[in-house]
């Protein structure tokens, strides 16, 4: 279900912006995204990461942050750890293992409003976080 979720349904839905005319497509990823990782998520997101830019937009921008930091409904308690953890870890160093999804949601925002000078454009979580706070 995973790779029909984050990879099958996401190349399905760029390819159906591409033919209604979007022209410039914002994919959030994963930091260590790799198609040819051992990990299935990171391979995964890697996998997605080519099918889009495959799609041949104008410009795709592509998203890599960390650990999001969130509140989710389910329970995840191996994520609400990392999270508690990570959470403390960022007062010190803010950019360096995780992101609040807000700033995600506001650096591809910036992403769209600001011209771009690339084709394909990836955006780190360090870069990502400079975007949130524009």
């Amino acid at each position: 279900g995973f790779v029909r979720v984050d990879r099958d349904y996401v190349a399905q839905v760029a390819e159906l912006a591409r033919a209604g005319g979007c022209k410039h497509f914002v994919l959030q990823s994963s930091r260590g995204a790799n198609q040819h990782s051992r990990f299935l998520y990171l391979r995964v997101k890697g996998e997605v990461e080519d099918l889009v830019q495959a799609v041949g937009f104008d410009r795709c921008t592509i998203l890599r942050p960390a650990v999001l930091l969130c509140k989710r409904q389910e329970s995840r308690p191996m994520e609400w750890m990392a999270q508690q953890f990570l959470g403390v870890v960022a007062q010190v160093f803010p950019t360096a293992y995780s992101v609040p999804v807000e700033m995600v949601a506001r650096a591809m925002v910036a992403s769209v409003l600001q011209p771009g000078e690339e084709k394909v454009e990836v955006l780190e979580n360090e870069v990502i976080h400079e975007l949130g706070k524009a």
